[in-house]
């Protein structure tokens, strides 16, 4: 058995595993992309119809509403619309094409299928640089794809498929920059890459903001232990080393440009919301009046609830603040492995399946033992590492701060999709991962058992599985072939899959 399990480590490592890795993900990706009818869940149908918006516009910038967008929101002032901007740009050369929507929608999935997996190419280079070892690397990147939301949100049109990837590059892009601070060699090109790069990717999606303020605090940090009192004045001076070095007038450029137009529109949008409405992403009715933004279902819903918890005099007690952020912590757990209706189903929500679900809740709590047993020797010599540990601290407290701040305004519990998290799961597989493999000692076999056994259990139920077993023929394309494919796949899932019930009596699972 030790020689098996040997084996299965050494196959871990190989580049062959990783190969396998995004295989499995862009099938299974790529099958949802095809097979599941539009609208899929979170918010398909907005993106969509913000790509066409733009897509009558060369310039991503708007003096006032855009005809037909009361449906968006204050469409002029939305902080995140860069990804809607970028992806008009294919949806134009596939509009010349053909005008079929379900079409139209396909090829665009598949683009965000693209953008996904290069993230996870990226995110690879993020875990290795991190001290992460080659098995736990692919091993994480092969649990991540089969957490069952992730195949799912990269197989439709969503602003997230282009955050990921970018939030890679800013973490790869600060481990550089954390490397040159602490050797006294600031790189002018990468100080700009981190501006003009990290502005842009707060405005394919907002909530990027305090992933790239955990980033700029960190390297003020390092650079503040690195040079103490002299900091600033070592920073300008190293960047002017920098800047003198380049010798190509045509890079000074682009550099220049790299972070002015970044900056530009940043202000435009972000500096001009907070200066004229005294928030990042105004509430609708402060841009339009409420009539053209009852248009908007989510912004409408929420009036009304608003509404209602007003007229009856409810308040949010102390109790309820100290019990938000367990129940926040279910609900992300539940909707990373949980199954969700398309548009024929209402948008039906339906339990995890058993293993998978319960594999991550063994990691989460033998992860968090690890790492509070084990904090020293993770964290001291390794910046990157606390970097992740940082990043994924300042976004957690974000999400739940806005969450709350939503529930307080309706008592009704939402911004609470387990999809919010996927940003961070990886830089939680590398902390965690590593603190179990010192749990764990340096037992290969002990740890290529732990990780068997792991893999086994999302692979009961993971990644597609799970929207194949909790499926119907109501989610899918009307499509023939598409309904008699995905009916064969179900019938072989229930023989070899323990999927559970769909609906549960106990009060454990809030949904039903």
């Amino acid at each position: 058995m030790a020689k098996s399990l040997q084996r299965f480590l050494n196959y871990l490592r190989s580049d062959n595993f990783y190969r396998l890795v995004l295989v499995v993900f862009i099938l299974e990706a790529s099958w949802i992309a095809i097979s599941a009818a539009y609208p899929q869940a979170f918010d398909e149908n907005y993106h969509f119809g913000l790509i066409k918006i733009y897509s009558h516009s060369w310039l991503p910038f708007f003096t006032h509403q855009p005809p037909n967008a009361d449906a968006f929101g204050a469409v002029a002032r939305d902080p995140s619309y860069l990804y809607h901007y970028l992806m008009s740009f294919p949806y134009r050369v596939i509009e010349l094409f053909t005008s079929r929507q379900m079409t139209q929608v396909i090829l665009l999935r598949f683009i965000n299928v693209g953008l996904f997996a290069w993230g996870l190419t990226l995110f690879r280079r993020v875990l290795r640089r991190a001290g992460t070892s080659k098995a736990l690397t692919n091993l994480s990147l092969m649990l991540f794809i089969l957490i069952p939301i992730v195949p799912q949100l990269a197989a439709q049109i969503n602003y997230d498929n282009l955050m990921i990837p970018l939030t890679a590059v800013m973490i790869l892009i600060s481990f550089r920059l954390t490397d040159q601070i602490r050797s006294h060699a600031v790189s002018v090109i990468d100080v700009s890459y981190f501006i003009g790069l990290g502005l842009l990717t707060s405005l394919v999606k907002y909530a990027f903001l305090p992933i790239y303020a955990a980033m700029a605090l960190f390297l003020l940090v390092v650079a503040y232990r690195a040079n103490h009192r002299q900091m600033l004045k070592q920073f300008f001076s190293q960047l002017k080393d920098s800047w003198s070095k380049l010798s190509r007038p045509i890079v000074k450029v682009a550099l220049i440009i790299l972070m002015v137009a970044p900056l530009a529109m940043f202000v435009q949008r972000d500096v001009v919301n907070l200066v004229d409405y005294h928030a990042i992403e105004p509430n609708c009715a402060n841009v339009l009046s409420v009539k053209q933004c009852l248009a908007y279902s989510p912004w409408a819903a929420n009036y009304r609830r608003h509404s209602r918890l007003v007229s009856s005099g409810s308040s949010i007690s102390l109790s309820t603040f100290l019990v938000y952020p367990f129940q926040w912590l279910y609900w992300m757990w539940f909707r990373l492995f949980f199954a969700v209706n398309g548009p024929n189903g209402n948008f039906t929500n339906y339990p995890p399946l058993p293993l998978p679900s319960a594999a991550t809740l063994i990691l989460l709590i033998g992860g968090a033992i690890a790492v509070l047993k084990w904090w020293r020797k993770l964290f001291r010599n390794n910046l990157r590492l606390l970097l992740l540990l940082f990043i994924s601290g300042a976004y957690t407290v974000a999400l739940i701060g806005q969450g709350f701040y939503t529930y307080s305004y309706t008592k009704v519990l939402e911004n609470m999709n387990g999809r919010y998290l996927v940003p961070i799961l990886l830089l939680l597989a590398a902390i965690f991962g590593q603190a179990l493999s010192h749990m764990l000692a340096k037992a290969n076999t002990r740890k290529a058992l732990f990780a068997a056994i792991i893999l086994l259990f999302f692979l009961e139920g993971g990644g597609v599985i799970t929207f194949i077993a909790r499926s119907n023929a109501s989610w899918d394309v009307e499509n023939k072939t598409v309904v008699k494919v995905n009916d064969a796949a179900r019938k072989v899932v229930k023989k070899l899959v323990i999927t559970g019930r769909k609906k549960y009596d106990s009060n454990l699972w809030f949904f039903n």
